[in-house]
């Protein structure tokens, strides 16, 4: 069977009709419609059915359709690379980032990347960490960074910072007198917050049955930007990392008091795919940049986070202009307390390797 006559199936089943698929494959619409006739009876089944807006999937069509996406998604990305070796171009590459660190590192790495890896052709992916779990799990995500989410037993995985998490309203509406907001005094604000499905609830769900409280969402909204322009419409308080309302901070929008007792953290999760297929050198490259930029923001305090991951694990050295000398990236306040509210979460730290690449090597 051909992949050739596969594809054609597929970008028909997208489509939905014979002429829109032949005009974006550029080919005769009666040669595709023949080929898609030889698929059907080379299976034996029926795989569409002629509909008044075009061509329906059977359910033999939707089975075929389900089954070829991903393994044919592979195929592609393999002969890409394969290619792009003989080219001497690097590789194809897709990461993952969420909402929380998109604004904020997005438009760094994509700096870093013109300028250190110019013939790396890269796909960022924003997304929340729940889907590009799945998505890095099924392989059609090489990298990701995690919120709180740990992917599928064989991916490589390893927590790298832990965060604290503020109650965020605007300025003047937050208690000021005391470092820390008592986690009970939440059960008393009207607070907007996303879905029941999302770690963040399901964290709050946690702390709370150990209160013996109830914490409830006013308003449940899945979106960053719309959570935060409710909150500054005055629709309630949202709880946040600090790196996920910098820039209203910075205009004074948006302020931030840390939660405590217990103290409410998340852990932010390098994290690669169980079936890598790009070249280890290039994996070596996408690192170091993407940690280099990342550890900078810690160490400097514009990312506030405590740093967890030894560096002595990743595969190449560090390029740092300033400072020469790594310093200590500076941990929250109450990093004991940190240190064992991360060790309370039981995140996986990832699979052991010798020192010389990360927790997360997909070649040894």
């Amino acid at each position: 069977m051909e992949l050739r006559r596969l594809r054609y199936f597929l970008r028909v089943a997208t489509e939905g009709s014979l002429g829109k698929a032949s005009r974006a494959l550029r080919i005769a619409q009666p040669a595709l419609g023949r080929q898609i006739q030889l698929l059907e009876n080379e299976l034996g089944v029926r795989l569409f059915q002629r509909v008044a807006k075009g061509m329906a999937l059977t359910d033999e069509g939707e089975c075929l359709k389900e089954a070829l996406e991903h393994p044919l998604h592979l195929v592609d990305i393999a002969l890409k690379n394969v290619r792009s070796q003989s080219a001497r171009v690097e590789a194809a590459l897709t990461l993952g980032l969420p909402p929380t660190i998109v604004p904020f590192l997005g438009t760094r790495l994509l700096r870093r990347f013109r300028r250190d890896l110019p013939k790396l052709k890269l796909w960022i992916v924003d997304a929340d960490s729940h889907r590009l779990a799945a998505e890095l799990t099924r392989g059609l995500i090489d990298i990701a960074m995690l919120v709180d989410v740990t992917p599928g037993a064989k991916a490589f995985h390893s927590e790298v910072v832990v965060e604290q998490l503020m109650l965020v309203g605007p300025p003047g509406t937050l208690p000021t007198l005391r470092p820390l907001l008592p986690f009970k005094d939440l059960q008393s604000l009207t607070l907007v917050l996303p879905g029941p499905q999302s770690s963040l609830r399901t964290k709050l769900a946690k702390a709370a049955a150990g209160a013996e409280i109830s914490i409830e969402a006013a308003l449940e909204i899945d979106s960053l930007e719309l959570a935060k322009q409710a909150v500054l419409a005055g629709a309630g308080f949202t709880i946040l990392p600090p790196i996920a309302f910098v820039r209203e901070a910075e205009r004074g929008e948006l302020s931030g008091l840390p939660i405590g007792d217990p103290l409410l953290v998340q852990s932010v999760l390098w994290a690669i795919q169980p079936n890598w297929r790009v070249p280890r050198s290039t994996y070596n490259e996408v690192e170091r940049v993407v940690f280099e930029e990342w550890y900078s923001a810690v160490a400097c305090g514009e990312w506030p986070a405590h740093w967890m991951l030894d560096l002595t694990r990743l595969s190449l050295p560090f390029r740092l202009e300033q400072p020469r000398t790594l310093p200590v990236p500076p941990a929250l306040d109450g990093s004991d307390d940190l240190n064992s509210a991360s060790r309370d979460q039981k995140v996986q730290r990832g699979r052991a390797t010798p020192r010389g690449g990360l927790a997360i090597d997909p070649h040894k």
